[in-house]
């Protein structure tokens, strides 16, 4: 279960923020994790912050990546090469 937020915050940049550090810290495949990154976004940009925009734009497409690439979601037969330290897709 997701926690409200504490009471202290009380700025538009720390509730995004802290929506987009919920949502890097759960897995990709957690459907709250779209849904956080995805209320930051759209929270970002009604309230015109360029930056978080972006970070949740990144947030969302890291989730697009490691629940679609071969590699990272972990299909079985589909290993990362050797000589790849991490995924390169």
């Amino acid at each position: 279960m997701i926690r409200p937020l504490p009471a202290h915050i009380d700025s538009d940049h720390q509730i995004i923020t802290t929506l987009i550090g919920r949502a890097t810290h759960l897995p990709a495949g957690d459907p709250r994790a779209r849904r956080l990154a995805t209320e930051a976004l759209a929270l970002a940009g009604a309230v015109g912050l360029p930056l978080l925009i972006e970070e949740a734009e990144g947030v969302l497409g890291r989730i697009d990546h490691d629940t679609t690439c071969l590699w990272c979601n972990e299909i079985p037969g589909a290993q990362t090469p050797t000589e790849s330290f991490w995924c390169c897709n």
